[in-house]
């Protein structure tokens, strides 16, 4: 099974699986500063995007410029990871190490809705216990 982590916003979460294979040095830069609190603010240009600050650096790695919904993306430049949710077509090429799971990714669309109603969430990322459930308020500790 793969490592994964979560993105949790109030009493939801989205699990994604890292991509350990295509992007080792990302995904485990990644782990290394989980976990974290931080905020997520929704990409104005490029589509169905949210973006969250990350406290890690790392060089690019499995770039792509085509992704898709669930692919979890680090901008090194600008040290934000990118969740696409829907059709969107990134500014530039974009790590992928990470995929979130795909029956989270109507959560992540709500999630997105919200942020451009309210200007952004709070956002905590942890690793994801493969033991416990992966939705319902029961779920989070």
């Amino acid at each position: 099974m793969p490592r994964a982590f979560e993105l949790v916003v109030g009493n939801e979460r989205v699990v994604c699986d890292l991509l350990d294979a295509e992007a080792p040095r990302v995904s485990e830069s990644f782990v290394r500063s989980l976990p974290v609190d931080s905020f997520s603010v929704h990409a104005k240009f490029a589509g169905d995007e949210l973006i969250v600050m990350v406290p890690f650096f790392d060089d690019p790695e499995n770039e792509i410029f085509w992704v898709k919904p669930g692919d979890v993306g680090y901008y090194p430049g600008r040290q934000t990871i990118c969740i696409f949710y829907g059709p969107t077509e990134p500014f530039g090429q974009v790590s992928v190490f990470a995929r979130a799971r795909g029956e989270h990714l109507p959560l992540l669309r709500t999630w997105g809705q919200g942020i451009l109603a309210t200007g952004s969430l709070p956002v905590a990322i942890r690793m994801h216990d493969p033991s416990s459930p992966t939705s319902g308020e029961d779920a989070l500790p």
